[in-house]
Formats: C-alpha cells, structure tokens, sequence
C-alpha cells in the first residue's frame, strides 16, 4: 500500500511544452538555475525527489483541482487557461488559475496559492505581481484583463484564507522582465544550487546535477 503513496506523489497534470528553449512563467521568475535547466533540458527525472518535498504541491493541486470542479460551468468564469507565446527566440507558456468576467465585460486575474503560515509576505507578493502580470501579457489576444489583480491564498497550516490585490505591470514593462530574465537566465553558467536558493540546499542535487557532489 505504501507505493500508493509515491503514486500520487509522482502523478502530474502540469501543461507545458517540450521544446527545446521553452519555459514556463513560474520557471522564468524563479531560482536562475531552474531556469536554465528547463530551458536547456537538461535536468535529471523528478522522480529523484524526495517524496517528502512533493507534498505541499501534491496537497496545492488537490485543492486547485477541487476548486475547478466547484466552480466548473460558471459562464463568468474561465480556468486553468494555458496559452503558449513566442519571444525572442523562446516559447513563454503558462496557466491561469482564474479569469473573471466583470459587467464591463472585462476581465479579471485570479490566482489560488496555497502554502504555510498565517500571511503571504511582500517578497512573495511581488512575485506575484510578475506572476500575472506575465498572465495577462500571454493571454493579451484574447482578453482584455483588469490592471488588478488578486491572490487567493489558502494557508495549508493555519486557519486562514486571505484575498490580497496585487496591481499588475503594463504590458510593455512585463515584456521588458520577460527579455531582461531570458537574457539573464541565457548568460548564466553556474547550476549550482547554492545560486538563489535560500533552503534545503542539497534537497535538489540528484534532480540538478553531480556539479556539487563532484567538488
């Protein structure tokens, strides 16, 4: 019964694509050697992964996914929107959790985050911020979203759900971060996990490389 455990653990449903260069919005604003990895292909199975690291993603999903079965056939409301979009040479992609539908038929950014704690600090929110505004900037051809946004946070520890409005860059300036970081992340030569990487520092390194573990 234990290897039911792992099951779920390993069992995925994120969209993205394969091609060679391609990177997703969490990937672009997150550690620069994650990045690089999945830009380049070249990181090693996730399934190297200790199973207790997985969990909080694992418990994030399910309640992302129960969250779209309640909300499922809601005209106002479109989710889990996956768009794919060229530039410079790399293919940008994404999910938004939510779109709402306002009464001037424009529309709404909405995104669920689960985590720890009792509050979402402000490093966290303006990631956010980028987070988004990069949704809205994927997702600009089809739907003319609000400049506000909001993030549903669900704390997995505590008692609380907040609602936090974040305001989200202007599409030129989200395009300016979308060149800079492709820049960044293409110059950068270290995959070494001390780059950016706050915790667990040896948490990933079967996943990353045998860069650390040959010194």
């Amino acid at each position: 019964m234990r290897d039911l455990i792992t099951r779920v653990y390993e069992y995925s449903e994120h969209r993205g694509s394969s091609e060679l260069g391609a990177v997703s919005t969490t990937t672009l604003i997150g550690p620069m050697y994650k990045a690089k990895l999945a830009m380049e292909q070249t990181a090693k199975s996730n399934n190297l992964v200790a199973e207790m690291y997985k969990r909080s993603s694992t418990l994030g999903s399910a309640f992302h996914a129960w969250a779209e079965r309640a909300l499922d056939g809601e005209e106002r409301i479109h989710q889990e929107i996956y768009k794919e979009r060229e530039h410079e040479g790399h293919l940008v992609t994404g999910s938004c959790d939510l779109l709402v539908k306002k009464p001037d038929d424009k529309w709404y950014i909405g995104d669920w985050k689960t985590g720890y704690g009792k509050s979402r600090n402000q490093e966290a929110l303006d990631k956010d911020a980028k987070q988004m505004s990069i949704y809205r900037w994927l997702l600009q051809d089809s739907y003319t979203i609000e400049d506000e946004a909001s993030i549903l946070f669900i704390s997995q520890s505590n008692n609380v759900q907040e609602e936090y409005k974040i305001e989200l860059m202007s599409l030129e300036l989200t395009e300016e971060y979308i060149s800079n970081r492709l820049y960044e992340i293409e110059k950068n030569e270290s995959v070494d996990c001390n780059f950016n990487v706050r915790f667990n520092m040896c948490t990933y390194c079967d996943y990353i490389c045998d860069h650390r573990k040959e010194k």
